[in-house]
């Protein structure tokens, strides 16, 4: 893989393009690219606004620009190779036997071959090894390579009993419409948002409205304006909702209706006219917790801009986050401690939006883009009110980088950032300026709760000890500043992980649960892993609803309790 000395995306793109980029694009295309200036300027030249905003599904490969072509060693290789490779730059899944069945007689490639240095074999699974490779390999084959590359995917996928990625590589290796194609494609599409894929879902979805007619067609383009919905992509979601709302299929159209008023009050910064949840759909979230009081306030008016997301939810998991989310909007006027705990015990919890590009995934539980930038901007909005400010900030900038904030809660993301170029002097005010100009109008509450929210933190008058503080802090590790969080144990008194907790916990899970005990934060436990941090609080959310505890000090108290002390004599 050639290196390229680290640019920084957001601003190259900006300087570039004279256009809005989201910060979660600039990432992304920043990763994709490894970093090549020349390839990230000549790659915007092609993009349209709308990908460069985030509000359009950027494509898949990205068009091999010149540039792109040279930053990538290419394996000089023969036929086999060339068809190998190709297998691996367009397969939707990472499953090993998949590509060897696929590549058949040449298959050998993979292992001694040029492209074993292309592909990466380990565990059952294969990664391509340069995300540049999938561009410059789809690019350079003609359109018999590349269909035939699809049927040999879908011939193995059933072999190995994948029957949705089959699926999938058989319609893109049909080139004639096929209306049983389009009824699969539009289940599969559901399939794929229900586990958080919401990208994937998109992408399937389009393929069935290319297959389908009539009724199926309808159907699939609903699929796909949802899809896009909650992936962020606003503008694609506005497109397809608009061709549902006129497919002549009664039932599509009602739902493109509801649908769309979601997507234009996102893009608007508003809350949807008419349309507020009952009690009943933002409550049960937390064991069947009572209706919550829904007298005007800061955090009302916040929660009437995210309810309208809890009807339009896509799956049961971004439901969940999103009811949570707009129950602690409501709770935060009158009893911020309830909501700081309900908060904490859905971000402890959260299994991160899946990353794009990559394989599917196989499991559900994870959030779609959109609800996790919900869940993670008013996780930063209750850091901040609570003082911590480094957290805070450390919160919504992970978050800019991989996920749609742009355009939640009205432009609460936008407010946050600014508010936290104020207050936190490691912050450039770059994030702030690339969201200001992908996002909506703030609304005029927003603003409000900002400057209450900064102000607060400003004067240090929040408690630093309720009940859901150490968890909120929890789910994303040390701030900036360094300090730990509440909760921290003595370092001359370390506990560790009961025995006892093994028949509960994964080896991995009881790894964190006993580096977390030690007092360390979860970047250190990170560190110490060799895994990302989203992986650690993905790990600790497990351990926390396994053990039946909801922070970190709760953790280290059952960690300390008599019974381990029993345990220990008895071991």
């Amino acid at each position: 893989m050639a290196s390229n000395p680290p640019v920084d995306a957001l601003a190259l793109l900006g300087h570039e393009t004279r256009r809005a980029v989201a910060p979660h694009v600039a990432a992304r295309l920043g990763r994709v690219l490894g970093g090549d200036a020349a390839a990230l300027s000549q790659l915007a030249a092609l993009l349209r606004p709308e990908h460069l905003a985030g509000t359009a599904l950027l494509p898949d490969p990205l068009p091999a620009v010149p540039a792109l072509r040279s930053g990538w060693a290419r394996t000089r290789g023969g036929r086999d190779d060339r068809s190998v490779l190709l297998c691996a730059a367009v397969a939707v899944t990472d499953r090993a036997d998949v590509l060897l069945e696929a590549a058949g007689d040449a298959a050998g490639t993979l292992v001694g071959g040029l492209v074993a240095a292309d592909v990466h074999l380990a565990a059952g699974r294969f990664r391509v090894t340069d995300p540049r490779m999938r561009s410059v390999v789809h690019d350079e084959v003609d359109l018999a390579a590349r269909t035939a590359a699809h049927t040999a995917l879908a011939r193995a996928a059933r072999e190995c009993g994948e029957p949705g990625v089959a699926l999938w590589h058989t319609a893109l290796s049909t080139l004639a419409g096929d209306e049983l194609l389009a009824d699969g494609l539009v289940e599969l599409a559901g399939q794929l948002s229900s586990r958080g894929a919401t990208e994937a879902a998109h992408e399937v979805a389009r393929e069935a409205a290319s297959h389908g007619t009539g009724e199926r067609r309808g159907l699939a383009f609903l699929a796909a304006g949802r899809a896009a919905l909650w992936s962020g992509h606003l503008a694609d979601a506005d497109d397809w909702l608009r061709r549902a709302g006129s497919s002549g299929v009664p039932a599509v159209e009602r739902a493109a209706v509801d649908a769309a008023a979601v997507t234009h009050a996102l893009r608007a910064g508003r809350a949807v006219d008419g349309s507020d949840v009952t009690d009943a759909d933002v409550t049960g979230t937390d064991g069947g917790a009572s209706a919550v009081d829904r007298r005007a306030g800061r955090g009302a008016a916040l929660a009437r801009l995210v309810e309208p997301l809890v009807r339009a939810a896509g799956s049961r998991t971004d439901r969940r986050a999103t009811s949570a989310v707009a129950r602690c909007l409501r709770l935060l006027d009158d009893d911020p401690a309830r909501a700081e705990g309900l908060l904490a015990r859905v971000a402890v919890g959260v299994v991160p939006a899946w990353p794009r590009p990559g394989p599917w995934p196989t499991a559900a539980g994870a959030l779609s883009p959109l609800a996790e930038a919900t869940v993670r901007v008013v996780q930063a909005l209750l850091l901040l009110r609570a003082a911590r400010v480094d957290q805070a900030a450390v919160v919504l900038d992970d978050a800019a980088a991989r996920l749609p904030v742009a355009h939640v809660a009205g432009g609460l993301g936008i407010e946050l950032s600014r508010r936290l170029d104020g207050l936190d002097r490691c912050r450039t005010g770059a994030t702030t300026a690339a969201l200001v100009d992908v996002g909506p109008p703030v609304a005029e509450v927003v603003h409000d709760v900002g400057a209450w929210a900064a102000a607060t933190a400003a004067e240090g008058r929040a408690g630093r000890g309720g009940p859901g503080l150490s968890a909120l802090v929890a789910a994303t590790g040390r701030g900036r500043s360094g300090e730990a969080p509440d909760g921290a144990v003595d370092a001359e008194r370390p506990p560790t992980a009961p025995p006892a907790w093994a028949a509960a916990l994964t080896s991995r899970e009881l790894e964190v649960a006993r580096l977390v005990t030690s007092g360390l934060t979860n970047r250190e436990v990170a560190a110490a892993l060799c895994v990302s941090v989203r992986t650690v609080e993905v790990h600790l959310g497990r351990v926390f609803r396994k053990l039946d505890v909801r922070s970190r000090s709760e953790l280290v108290v059952l960690a300390l309790s008599p019974a381990r002390l029993a345990l220990r004599e008895v071991t």
